[in-house]
């Protein structure tokens, strides 16, 4: 499990960073659009904001997504990807990521979900505050034939026994690993870092996820 979450996490990252460095070749949207399906509580204190409730990214579409399909690094039905960040403690948050079978980001196909735990806010730096976390719990969930049939191929090339069901979330525990990050954090917005079990990043991501 651990070399999955390891293969996973590596694609998601690239996909949001390279999605991150290339808004100006694709299209995107500030809508309304589904995810963030976790329910909300508690808030996190970072420096004199305040951090709680659930934000969003814009919906990203257009040629990032289309490249990665056509690289095999999303499942074939991926028209649409969106991230979600929702507190759900004083001392925990959900880090979601969905995609979409359209370029709006209406009609989810697939969803994957960290549950972080043990947050801790620490120094404030010149590009953000530094907090460590905990993963705590995994949860992915396939609504399409595709998407299924992507992920149980993911999983079996990891060598890992895991049965997903379309329409099913299914949960299983995190890496249970300490990671470093960076937050810069508004009222109305947060930016992140690339988190690192071993350093904090040294800037935070070009992507800014809004509170809903």
């Amino acid at each position: 499990m651990k070399n999955f979450l390891f293969w996973m996490v590596l694609i998601v990252g690239t996909v949001a960073l390279l999605g991150s460095c290339a808004k100006k070749e694709e299209s995107t949207t500030t809508a309304t659009a589904t995810g963030g399906t976790t329910a909300a509580t508690g808030s996190i204190t970072v420096g004199s904001e305040t951090l709680s409730g659930t934000y969003a990214e814009s919906c990203s579409s257009g040629t990032t997504v289309d490249q990665y399909v056509a690289l095999g690094y999303l499942p074939s039905d991926t028209k649409g990807m969106r991230s979600f960040i929702v507190v759900t403690g004083d001392a925990a948050f959900s880090s979601e990521r969905y995609y979409y079978s359209d370029t709006t980001c209406s009609t989810v196909t697939f969803y994957q979900k960290d549950g972080l735990t043990s947050v801790t806010v620490g120094d404030a730096v010149d590009n953000g505050t530094k907090v460590t976390y905990t993963k705590s719990t995994f949860k992915i969930k396939p609504n399409s034939t595709a998407t299924k049939t992507y992920y149980d191929a993911a999983f079996a090339s990891a060598g890992v026994s895991m049965d997903l069901i379309v329409g099913v979330e299914t949960e299983t525990r995190g890496d249970r690993n300490s990671y470093k990050n960076l937050w810069l954090v508004t009222s109305t917005t947060i930016r992140t870092g690339s988190e690192s079990t071993s350093t904090y990043p040294s800037v935070v991501g070009l992507t800014t996820l809004t509170k809903q």
